[in-house]
Formats: C-alpha cells, structure tokens, sequence
C-alpha cells in the first residue's frame, strides 16, 4: 500500500509532523511518499495549481492537512485532512494580525469547509483541539491522535534517570524551546526571571528573523535554532523546561522534553494539560501568572530529587502515550479501515 503526504511547506510544526508521520509508516511496512509543495502554492487559482497536483492520483491513500486538503483530493482515493488547532478559536484570535485575520476569514474558513467535506477522515492531534473544530464547525466527527515523539532519539543521557540525584553545582539551568512569539509566552520569560532573582539561566531558541537580536534578560542565552543532536542535547542539559504558552494544538517541546526525562512547567490552558500531570510530571501554572511560574520553578529548583522523580515520570509517560510508535499504529489502523 502507498501513502501519498502532500504538504504545502510552512516551515512549522506540521512539517515535523508529515516527516516523522511519512518515516513511522515505512517503518510499519507501507511505502510512503512526502511531497512538499512551496508556500506561494496556496494562493495560486486552482487552475493554475492542477499542473502541480496532477500526480498525486498514483497512490491508494492521501493524507494532507485540512487547510487545502480538498485541492489534494483524487476520485476513487480516500482522503484523510489533520487539522492540527481551529484558528477560529476565540483564544487564538488575540495573536493574529489584521493581515492574519484577514487572509483566515477570507481564505482559510472556506478551504477548511471544503476539505471537511471532502475527506473520508478528519484528524486532529488533541482533545482540545476537537472541542475548538466542533465549537467552529458543528458536528463534524473528529478522530483525535496525539502526535508522536521518538522516544529512542529523544531520551534521557546514559543512567540519568538511574543515578541519585546530586547537589546542583551552580545555576538551575531553565530551557525554553518555541518561537519568540507571544502567542508562545516568550515575553513571560525576562519577569519571571526577574522574580526568581539570582541562581537560574535560561537558554532559549532562536529563529532566522530573530538572529542577533539582544537577550531580554542577562541570564537568557540564545542558542539559536536547534535540529536534531544539537536539540536532543539541549534537553538533557537543562534542569527544567519551561514552557509559558498561552495556546497550543499539542505542544511538541513539552513531549520532547519529557521524553527526555525532564521536569516541565507550563501552562494550565489548551492542550498542555494532556500531556503534562500536574505535581507528578511538573506544574501546571495559569496563564499569564508570572508569579506561579517563578514559585513552580523555585520549587524544582531547590529540590533536585523532584526534578528526577518528576523526570523519570515524565519519561515513562512519554513511552506510554506520545511515542511515535504508538501514533503511527493508530494511523496505520485508520488507513487500513479506508483502504
């Protein structure tokens, strides 16, 4: 059997997404084909575009996102969209641009109502997220699969989570990884560094548009941006990920730090609580709430046998219910049902 993934390339989370889905289901035996497409394909006419589409009959199942899924569809192949968080979410709205909310209302809403239409299957990638799409769309039969990390790429250091947890010696070293976006909580970061005072680091993520620019704190440091090894380091390096977003589909850092059997702060808000157990992997804080974000961390900062309990939890939780096998598993029953 053979998995057509067309994907018109953002350069976000659903690139991840598509690739570690296209790998797991070659892995379980299926051929599988990721075609990515360049961004100014969305805004071209349909006529335009067939050109471009016109191979994408030669396969026995296709699985694109829910944004321009319809423009994917072939007769006589079943359709599986994933849409990853309604962007009609009344939360998500407060992070849009005029340029954004324009270019969704006018464009977005109707795609998305046609792919629905169109598909065999919608998928999205948390319970929250399927409460946003029925909120948005009426009663449209979601099925939710969480996404999934490789638990044998992102993994504790050799023994960690073994070894008794020692004295620190020097500062807490915090973690962020994400965009330095608002919607992300980035700029929560330099109070909540600020109310924890002396003893902490935090280093973070950068982008290409935000390159060179100055930290915001004194103990932020910049690390750029981070793919593979360089990512998986990052994670056993740090003591605590710290993760104040204020909206995420399914939130991959938070599943990549646990996987790497690290304790997690984050946010009481979206998805974030599907992934993180509050007081046993970490703490969940309300949005917004610098002061509980700096109290959570002071917490794990001055107790290193949590973080490890903590860690060692969040590393068994991650190999039960957010591995990639066990995502790829779950699709791979999916496509079976439609082929």
């Amino acid at each position: 059997m053979k998995i057509r993934f067309p994907n018109i390339t953002n350069f976000s989370g659903a690139d991840v997404y598509f690739e570690r889905l296209a790998r797991g289901v070659r892995q379980h035996g299926w051929q599988a084909d990721l075609r990515l497409y360049p961004h100014l394909l969305e805004f071209l006419p349909c006529t335009t575009m067939r050109p471009f589409l016109a191979t994408n009959g030669d396969c026995d199942l296709i699985h694109t996102k829910a944004e321009y899924g319809w423009m994917f569809a072939r007769r006589g192949k079943p359709l599986v969209v994933t849409l990853a968080h309604s962007v009609f979410d009344p939360e998500y709205d407060r992070y849009k641009n005029p340029i954004k909310r324009v270019y969704h209302n006018l464009k977005l809403r109707g795609n998305i109502r046609r792919s629905f239409d169109t598909a065999n299957r919608i998928v999205t990638i948390s319970n929250y997220s399927a409460r946003q799409i029925r909120e948005t769309w009426g009663a449209v039969d979601v099925h939710v699969i969480h996404n999934g990390i490789d638990v044998n790429f992102f993994c504790p250091a050799e023994q960690t989570l073994s070894e008794p947890a020692a004295k620190p010696k020097g500062p807490v070293r915090l973690l962020f990884v994400g965009n330095m976006t608002a919607r992300k909580g980035f700029p929560l970061l330099k109070p909540i560094l600020e109310q924890l005072g002396d003893g902490y680091t935090l280093g973070y993520t950068t982008g290409l548009r935000t390159k060179g620019r100055a930290a915001p704190h004194p103990v932020m440091q910049p690390l750029g941006k981070l793919f593979g090894e360089d990512l998986v380091e990052a994670y056993r390096r740090c003591d605590i990920f710290v993760f104040p977003s204020r909206l995420e589909g399914f939130g991959y850092p938070v599943a990549e730090a646990m996987a790497c059997g690290k304790p997690v702060v984050t946010t009481n808000c979206s998805s974030l609580p599907e992934l993180v157990d509050n007081e046993q992997g970490g703490f969940l804080c309300p949005r917004d709430d610098v002061n509980a974000f700096a109290e959570a961390i002071a917490r794990l900062g001055n107790d290193p046998d949590r973080r490890a309990r903590m860690g060692a939890h969040n590393r068994a939780r991650a190999e039960r219910d957010f591995s990639l096998e066990r995502c790829v598993r779950q699709y791979v029953e999916l496509y079976e049902e439609l082929v």
